[in-house]
């Protein structure tokens, strides 16, 4: 009997989250560079961070601590190769969990790179939020910036 409230529930919270997410402004004629009627995200200009030290963000300072930490390393072992403002393809913000529900819509957010001892890896965010570690990274729709 639980089981199907949450699942009614969840069912219910997914629907509504379905009819917001086609909520918006209408865009103007001449708006954006894309043909009229194409889904094609635009993809604005990303702040791009590259290079080893460069913590000045405190959502890295803090992926960087936790990085350290899950690998038993100093944080100045710790390399940050990129910070890039991305479009997820829905909120999973690219690090989907199985059995969970996500907005089916794009996400504006970040990714950053951190390399350890030869190693990539990815924290995930959306907006401006902190930065989570990704075990299994999906790639966004598109970034502008290169390592």
């Amino acid at each position: 009997m639980a089981r199907s409230r949450a699942v009614l529930a969840g069912v219910f919270l997914f629907g509504a989250l379905l009819g917001l997410s086609g909520c918006g402004g209408a865009e103007e004629p001449g708006d954006g560079d894309s043909p009229s009627g194409s889904t094609e995200p635009t993809q604005e200009p990303t702040e791009e961070t590259t290079g080893s030290g460069d913590t000045d963000d405190p959502a890295v300072s803090a992926a960087v601590d936790d990085l350290a930490d899950r690998l038993g390393l100093d944080p100045g072992d710790i390399e940050v190769d990129t910070l890039e403002s991305v479009t997820w393809r829905d909120g999973a913000i690219g690090c989907p969990v199985p059995d969970q529900v996500y907005t089916q819509a794009l996400v504006e957010g970040r990714r950053l790179i951190l390399t350890a001892e030869g190693e990539e890896y990815a924290y995930h965010g959306a907006g401006e939020d902190d930065l989570t570690y990704c075990e299994t990274p999906e790639d966004p729709l598109e970034t502008d910036a290169t390592s």
